[in-house]
């Protein structure tokens, strides 16, 4: 199931991609390496975090915390961009960017890394096709992050 919803945000790449004109040309490499050489949930960040906290109730109001968020700071991220308001893509990525990766969603903060770039350049597209990939790596993440909960359960 988690492979299925991976592979749906893969296919929104060359949408994405074919659809920003106004990137360099080293975006697009950059971009799908970013993406593909780096898995929707890096299970070793999340596990070491678990770890770290100690208490798996404190972890799972932790992970509470992060996904409430995570769903806000999206709307804003899609209002900003279809509004066309830089400094506010640039900020909303920002920061789920950064709590992105620190739960080990690394797919997730590396589409937030180009959607802050986008911010804070101001050139933010018209294509819509970023915000799909967005919603779609976050759907899998979500999932990614129920079945290792699952797994640690069943430790």
């Amino acid at each position: 199931m988690v492979e299925n919803i991976q592979d749906n945000a893969i296919a929104l790449i060359p949408d994405f991609v074919h659809n920003y004109s106004g990137c360099d040309p080293d975006f697009y490499s950059d971009f799908y390496s970013d993406f593909m050489e780096t898995q929707t949930l890096d299970i070793d960040i999340f596990q070491d975090l678990r770890v770290a906290i100690g208490e798996d109730l404190e972890f799972s109001d932790l992970l509470t915390i992060y996904l409430n968020s995570a769903e806000n700071l999206i709307d804003t991220i899609q209002s900003a961009f279809v509004n066309q308001k830089a400094s506010q893509l640039a900020l909303a990525a920002h920061s789920l960017k950064s709590t992105s990766a620190s739960i080990g969603a690394i797919r997730l903060s590396h589409i937030c890394k180009y959607l802050e770039k986008f911010g804070k350049t101001g050139q933010i597209p018209t294509s819509t096709e970023i915000l799909k990939l967005l919603s779609s790596e976050y759907n899998a993440m979500v999932i990614a992050v129920k079945v290792a909960i699952i797994g640690f359960m069943a430790e």
